[in-house]
């Protein structure tokens, strides 16, 4: 049913309406499950759960919940409207999917992991609508049987190749083997097709918020340069008064003392790098926003690339 169509219609009204309270309740549900799963499902194998994983409150819903709830609202409502009358099982597959990929983007961005148990339970999602899709031949998803298979295929190889370019610039791993596994996740739901466009999707995510983020530290130096400019103006005279003082000596021996204070912070700092990798990226959130995207904006994002396709005779 066309969504024009839908929204005149009292299910399509009433269904609309109940997406808020049902985006509300799900992404409520998110971060109480984030913050009441086992501790060693934010962790690295075999790492010890620092404090604040075991304290109980991970993630404040009072603080991001509220907003992320009205986004998710918005997302379910626009995957209503375009998998409506008949279709049914796809918009609650796809609300679950939305919400899990949530999970995976606070607890990436909070703790820079994946957790394995969220990625399985999109894949396992993601196999059953795909079985579902094949075997009702509707065909919505995946064209041929083997669709996500190649979906699995391209979703892993385009992490692999994105981590192996990383290793080769950088001598370091710059992704971890969870977005890989996530984009195998999402390439069994989406299939050859939609991978491609969700991947698409990620990274022009990915850019846009590191230019976004270049911008703001240029900014930011800049403020803090002229900051300490405006110092530097007030620093004679300081220096003339230290220099009379009587005490002087004293202050210069306690200001060559602080002067290793920085040398220390900076050794402290680079074993932390160095424990963490130095070059770690958290892709994972972009995965999730492109996912996420894919599902609510499905007749779009098809639609576009189709026409991109057209023009080189596809």
């Amino acid at each position: 049913m066309q969504i024009l169509d839908y929204l005149q219609t009292t299910e399509g009204i009433v269904w609309t309406i109940l997406c808020v309270p049902i985006g509300f309740l799900l992404t409520f549900l998110a971060y109480y499950i984030i913050n009441h799963v086992p501790a060693a499902w934010l962790c690295e194998y075999g790492e010890e759960p620092a404090s604040e994983l075991l304290s109980g409150q991970r993630v404040s819903y009072k603080r991001s919940g509220v907003w992320l709830s009205v986004l998710t609202s918005v997302c379910l409502v626009m995957c209503r409207l375009q998998f409506n009358h008949g279709f049914d099982i796809y918009f609650a597959a796809f609300s679950l999917i939305i919400v899990i990929a949530l999970m995976i983007a606070v607890s990436d961005i909070k703790y820079m992991i994946i957790p394995d148990q969220f990625t399985a339970a999109l894949a396992l999602l993601g196999a059953g609508i795909s079985l579902y899709d094949i075997l009702r031949s509707y065909r919505v998803l995946h064209s041929t049987w083997w669709a996500p298979l190649v979906g699995i295929a391209i979703g892993a190889g385009a992490m692999l190749l994105v981590d192996v370019a990383g290793m080769l610039v950088y001598k370091k791993e710059g992704m971890g083997f969870g977005d890989v596994k996530l984009f195998a996740a999402i390439g069994m739901l989406a299939g050859i097709t939609g991978t491609i466009c969700t991947f698409f999707i990620a990274v022009v995510a990915a850019m846009g918020s590191l230019v976004v983020i270049a911008i703001v530290r240029k900014v930011r130096g800049q403020e803090a340069s002229s900051a300490e400019k405006t110092a530097g103006e007030e620093t004679p005279e300081t220096a003339s008064e230290e220099v009379t003082d009587d005490e002087a000596p004293e202050t210069a021996s306690e200001e060559v003392t602080d002067d290793e204070a920085p040398e220390t912070a900076s050794d402290e700092s680079a074993d932390e790098e160095s424990k963490t990798g130095g070059t770690y990226f958290a892709f994972g959130p972009y995965i999730a926003v492109a996912v996420i995207a894919y599902l609510s904006l499905f007749d779009i994002v098809l639609y576009l690339a189709e026409s991109y396709l057209k023009l080189f005779g596809l």
